[in-house]
């Protein structure tokens, strides 16, 4: 015998169809301009909210090169955010101590800048950064040494110096993120100088409905020289903030032929300059500061 088979409806075969059609649509992947128009939006409404906010940084840093092998380099320094309601958010640090061993007193005192002398307090805080670099173990970990660097090629102001690319789309926790891949342009000014290489490339996962930027990677290349750095971002509780929870650097220079003998002559071999840098951030606390006087 035949197996009964029962015909469905005509209205019964649209409600299906219309069921199959919306499904389809549900997992259409966003507009990458939407994504982008989101970030930037987000930006520098996220530059208003962080407004002076400090941290304390724990730095890692190692030195990778050949024969370079041992303990790494710990810095502890207090960590500043300052959003400039504009989109821009930049940090500046003030080692305290080196090894374990303090420096100075903890006194507060990059923090204090953007409160008691806002008119001169950026020129102060650049300084206090400048003069933590004679404690990394080279000045190429100064590079990138900025967590929400990357975060300046999604402004609205410099997303036309990049091209942009949609990678994928995941579900984390129950948002979707777009993983967003960019290469900034030949030809036109680097948002970021880095000698001897070319123009930045990198990636940035972006919550889909908020514009949120939940991690970032940033790298530049050339045929010696390659130099990045990853960062993750956290909800921050008590500030109901995304910040920078850990930033990981990585530095590869080769130089051809420097390489010298015991002798000391040049033995024909290229040298290598290695370096990692791991910067973890916590204590999170909101100062009370007038940024539109912070210059």
């Amino acid at each position: 015998m035949r197996p009964h088979c029962r015909l469905l409806s005509p209205l019964l075969f649209v409600v299906i169809i219309g069921l199959a059609s919306t499904g389809i649509e549900a997992q259409k992947p966003p507009a990458l301009a939407d994504v982008l128009q989101a970030a930037a939006g987000y930006l520098v409404q996220y530059s208003q909210r962080v407004g002076v906010i400090s941290a304390e940084e724990a730095y890692a840093q190692h030195n990778t090169s050949a024969g370079q092998g041992g303990m790494p380099t710990r810095l502890v320094t207090d960590f500043v955010l300052v959003g400039f309601g504009d989109g821009a958010v930049t940090g500046f640090r003030d080692v305290v101590s080196v090894g374990g061993a303090s420096l100075r007193k903890r006194d507060d005192r990059l923090a204090t800048l953007f409160t008691a002398s806002p008119a001169t307090s950026l020129q102060q805080a650049r300084q206090m950064s400048d003069d933590s670099v004679r404690y990394y173990l080279s000045p190429n970990l100064r590079v990138l040494d900025q967590p929400t660097i990357a975060l300046e090629f999604l402004r609205k102001e410099n997303q036309e110096r990049s091209t942009f690319k949609l990678d994928s789309v995941k579900t984390v926790k129950g948002a979707a993120v777009a993983v967003v891949r960019f290469n900034e342009r030949s030809g036109t000014a680097r948002l970021v100088s880095v000698p001897e290489t070319g123009p930045a490339e990198g990636r940035v996962w972006i919550d889909v409905a908020t514009g949120a930027i939940r991690q970032t990677e940033l790298i530049f290349t050339s045929k010696s020289v390659s130099i990045s750095a990853a960062v993750n971002y956290a909800v921050e509780p008590k500030l109901d903030l995304w910040l920078p929870v850990n930033m990981y650097q990585k530095v590869d220079i080769y130089v051809a032929g420097t390489g010298a003998s015991n002798m000391g002559t040049e033995s024909g071999y290229g040298a290598h300059q290695g370096l990692e840098g791991r910067a973890d951030y916590e204590k999170f606390r909101q100062v009370t500061a007038d940024t539109s006087k912070i210059k």
